[in-house]
This record gives C-alpha cells, sequence and structure tokens, in this order.
C-alpha cells in the first residue's frame, strides 16, 4: 500500500528493463536474474523490469532462469549454471553481482566470456571487483537534493499529496 510519505528514489522497473535491455542489446538471450531470498520490494520491481525487457525483445520468459539465492553458495551457484547455462545474469544490484562474480570465478567461469553480469548501484568497491562490472549509477547526491528540496516543500505546504520523485540513472559499461 502507497503510505503518506513522499519517496525519492529510482524508478526500479525500469532500472531493472535498462541493464536487461543492455545485456539483450548484447546478444544475451538466456538471461538469468539472481536476488538474495527475502529482500526489499525494490528487488521485486527490478525483476518485474528484467521480465518487461525480456517480453519487449520477444525473448521468452522461463521462471527457470529466476533465482534467489546466497550468491555465495557455490553449490546453488553450481547448480544454477548447470541447470540453466545462462550467458546473462542480471543482479538486482551491485553487492549481490560482486559476490555472485566472486563466486563464479572460483567455479572457473570467465567474465564476460562465459557469462556477463551486471548490476544496479555503481557503488565505490565496484572498482575494485576483478573483473569490472556493468552497472546503473544511483544518482546519489541528486537524490539526496531531491530528497530535501521534497521535505522544505512538505514544510510550507503539509496538504500536498504523496509524491514518488524518481530521477533518471545513467548506464555504466
Amino acid at each position: 500500500h502507497r503510505g503518506n510519505h513522499d519517496l525519492v528514489g529510482i524508478d526500479n522497473r525500469h532500472a531493472g528493463f535498462v541493464i536487461t535491455s543492455h545485456l539483450l542489446g548484447l546478444g544475451c538471450r538466456r538471461l538469468a536474474f539472481v536476488a538474495r531470498p527475502n529482500t526489499a520490494a525494490t528487488v521485486d520491481a527490478r525483476e518485474a523490469g528484467y521480465r518487461e525487457a525480456l517480453y519487449a525483445s520477444d525473448v521468452p520468459i522461463n521462471r527457470a532462469l529466476v533465482h534467489r539465492l546466497d550468491p555465495t553458495d557455490q553449490a546453488r551457484v553450481r547448480g544454477m549454471m548447470g541447470a540453466c547455462r545462462p550467458d546473462g545474469i542480471v543482479c538486482p544490484n551491485d553487492r549481490t553481482a560482486a559476490r555472485l562474480m566472486h563466486t563464479l570465478l572460483r567455479l572457473g567461469y570467465a567474465i564476460p566470456r562465459d557469462v556477463r553480469l551486471v548490476g544496479i548501484d555503481d557503488v565505490e568497491y565496484a572498482s575494485l571487483l576483478p573483473v569490472p562490472l556493468t552497472t546503473l549509477r544511483q544518482p546519489t547526491r541528486q537524490i539526496g537534493d531531491a530528497a530535501l528540496s521534497a521535505m522544505l516543500q512538505r514544510v510550507l505546504r503539509s496538504d500536498l499529496p504523496a509524491r514518488d520523485i524518481l530521477l533518471h540513472c545513467d548506464l555504466v559499461v
């Protein structure tokens, strides 16, 4: 249910769509979506964007390619890779992508030769990964500016209806 508070952030569904479309544009057709179990609603929205991008590109949506697992669990990741054989993996955030990258490398997969991997956030530590991570940059400073502006407007006009203020993200390849 929509609360009575303003929300400032990114369009999470669109974010999932953009990173999935990027992999589709590179020729990937067996795209997995890997997220940790019991995560925030933003992850569900990013998964919806993943499905929407597949649909828009006439790529069959296969529920067997959607996994909620611990990305550090080598046995589960090995099982997923063996059963699904994805050529690309969409992760709802860079933390999941980074942990999955390390697991895939330990299992002997070469990134991006064997499988491509993308995330969302553009966190600072992504530059320290063994393989550069393609990601969607969240405009954190602009989100903070917009949140402050929304709060000040709310102080002046408490009768304003609750708003969703969604900012644009940039793909970082």
